[in-house]
């Protein structure tokens, strides 16, 4: 998953811009691959109704309200709605700029059309513009910490919350159309267009990845109070991103990954158990509150693998891009290097800068900045991902800081 908030489902460890070494984001990568695969990156960080759905290229109404979104028209069968929540901070618009390019990049490809609309859920006052309200179809919810605006502990416990205003608006709304509503984290690279599951009993389940920092009965005590009664075996070791579900299968979820996400939040001692990845917990006790079966099986996994741990795409559609991919020599000399924590900047949101290309492969030469050997396999899959990332980037236009009028 990711992160926000910055969403960031890790610590705030100290980011900013590379000096001459890499060497300073080496405890952070080493943290990120110490817990699983890394602790998401961007994590998405997250009343009365006054949010709305802002439709880019609407001539920016002052208001900024709209009750539509940018939708491909014509296509009949699986359609999905992509989703992705954020705080809006400059670290994670960057993230989404990309996202989103290289989202519209997949949906001219075979396939494509089915992918027919996409929202960004907003959970930030609006006490500033939105630079990016212009470019990528947006809805505001009214933030549960508006603190978070500038700084707050734990951006992402607002985001159950921001996704059930989106639900309220949106079906009121009459923009609930599609077949599939499916959540991704803003350090997403997609590569391809999403393979819908197929099957009598598809659309019955959630669709979903499993995440090996996800543990529920390592900590029974917590599921217990969390989920009285319940079958901790049946909790599932995931998060709410990335999901593939149904609209009716969300709907169901939502209120108690809402409730869940306050239940936590308000006990001090399962917040420190559970960490900084315990909405992903409150998240799948609400899947198992609702008897919904959720696939995560990795030898189908039709949703995304993160580099460098993993070294191929296989069969997912996307990169998510959470760990450090930094290269050195043996005797640890930068080589080169990309990590998002390089972009916390505000002018990196709105002039996303290319990223250096992957220097060609030697056999033997590398490492990872955390001390494992750089592979050809390793080098032609990061090579992939930041290739897609630069035909995206090369899609972007400038944009202009956003101003208190």
């Amino acid at each position: 998953m990711a992160s926000s908030g910055q969403y960031s489902r890790r610590s705030p460890a100290a980011v900013g811009k590379p000096t001459s070494s890499y060497a300073v984001f080496l405890p952070a990568c080493l943290a990120s691959v110490l817990v699983g695969y890394a602790i998401f990156g961007s994590f998405v960080e997250l009343s009365q109704m006054r949010s709305t759905i802002h439709e880019p290229n609407n001539n920016n109404n002052k208001d900024g309200k709209t009750q539509s979104l940018l939708r491909i028209q014509g296509s009949s069968k699986d359609t999905i709605h992509t989703l992705c929540t954020t705080n809006g901070s400059p670290y994670q618009n960057y993230q989404m700029r990309i996202a989103y390019g290289t989202y519209r990049l997949i949906q001219k490809m075979p396939g494509g059309e089915r992918h027919t609309a996409f929202t960004r859920i907003l959970h930030r006052t609006a006490r500033d513009p939105d630079p990016l309200a212009d470019e990528i179809p947006t809805f505001r919810a009214d933030p549960l910490q508006p603190e978070c605006d500038d700084w707050c502990e734990y951006p992402v416990s607002d985001r159950a919350n921001a996704v059930n205003q989106f639900w309220k608006y949106a079906h009121e709304a009459g923009l609930l159309r599609e077949d599939w509503y499916y959540m991704i984290e803003s350090d997403y690279v997609f590569m391809k267009p999403l393979d819908i599951p197929q099957g009598a009993d598809a659309r019955k389940k959630a669709w979903g990845f499993s995440f090996s920092y996800i543990h529920p009965v390592a900590h029974p005590q917590e599921m217990e109070i969390l989920y009285p009664g319940g079958d901790v075996n049946a909790i599932p070791n995931s998060g709410p991103a990335p999901i593939l579900m149904t609209l009716d299968n969300w709907l169901r979820v939502t209120n108690d990954w809402e409730d869940m996400a306050a239940k936590i939040e308000a006990n001090d001692a399962i917040k420190k158990k559970l960490g900084w990845v315990r909405e992903m917990y409150g998240f799948s006790i609400a899947v198992a509150k609702n008897g919904i079966e959720l696939d995560t099986t990795k030898e189908d996994n039709r949703f995304i693998v993160q580099p460098p741990a993993d070294d191929s795409l296989g069969k997912a559609h996307a990169f998510h891009y959470t760990q450090c991919t930094i290269f050195k020599t043996m005797d640890d000399k930068d080589v080169w290097g990309y990590d998002k924590r390089f972009h916390t900047d505000p002018s990196d949101a709105l002039r996303v800068p290319k990223i250096d290309p992957v220097p060609p492969f030697k056999e033997g030469q590398w490492k990872f900045i955390e001390g494992n050997p750089v592979t050809r396999k390793n080098h032609e899959s990061i090579s992939m991902m930041i290739n897609q990332m630069n035909r995206a980037i090369e899609t972007l236009k400038p944009l202009k800081a956003a101003h208190r009028s």
